[in-house]
């Protein structure tokens, strides 16, 4: 996804830092992944699930900033990462220029959730 630096603010986590956890507000901000790696955990019956792991491109915390909810997983860096932060009112923005740009988070989250639901059965 072709981002347009000028609407982002950059975040740079160390192994082992915590984005966001599951359950925290939202905050109006999504991410995408510069460089890195990240693991994505959930909690089920109390006990915590790496369910994923987020690279270069993915998108991070985009449930919740679409859905205007609480966080819906724990996301922590493997590696050292740099990630572009977007704002609710910098992706509006985005959307209004270029509405080819909301299309393309639309597949991604909906891929995204698909892949989540066959490897897990958790949706």
């Amino acid at each position: 996804m072709a981002v347009v630096q000028s609407e982002f603010d950059i975040v740079e986590l160390e192994p082992g830092e915590v984005l966001f956890q599951e359950g925290d507000p939202n905050n109006g901000r999504m991410f995408i992944i510069r460089s890195g790696e990240m693991t994505i955990i959930k909690a089920r019956n109390g006990v915590e699930h790496e369910v994923n792991t987020a690279v270069q491109g993915d998108l991070l915390g985009e449930v919740s900033f679409l859905a205007g909810e609480t966080r819906t997983a724990t996301v922590q860096a493997v590696t050292q990462c740099s990630l572009f932060c977007l704002s609710n009112a910098s992706f509006e923005k985005m959307v209004l220029r270029n509405p080819q740009i909301g299309l393309k988070v639309i597949r991604r989250l909906v891929a995204t959730l698909r892949e989540f639901e066959k490897r897990t059965g958790w949706l």
